[in-house]
């Protein structure tokens, strides 16, 4: 696990994606009871975020956001190509 800081580029995204998440509605503090998400640490994967007592929910609440270079690694960028030119 490592933690990424502000400065990193993918720091703004990742807010930003949490936020869209449905739980939360376009708020990606969701101040409540003193609480609010928690940034946690990410893997090679995903990002890991936590919520002590989510505004919505009043539970504990955790998302895992994918990271970019996660969500394009599944692709077969030949195969995708080969068909694209084929279509």
């Amino acid at each position: 696990m490592e933690y990424l800081d502000s400065r990193h580029k993918e720091w703004i995204g990742m807010w930003k994606e949490l936020a869209c998440n449905p739980l939360n509605n376009g708020d990606h503090i969701c101040f409540s009871q003193n609480h609010r998400w928690e940034y946690l640490g990410s893997n090679s994967d995903h990002h890991h975020f936590r919520h002590q007592q989510h505004p919505f929910s009043r539970a504990t609440e955790h998302i895992y956001l994918e990271r970019r270079g996660a969500m394009i690694n599944w692709v077969k960028w030949p195969e995708v190509s080969f068909m694209a030119q084929h279509a």
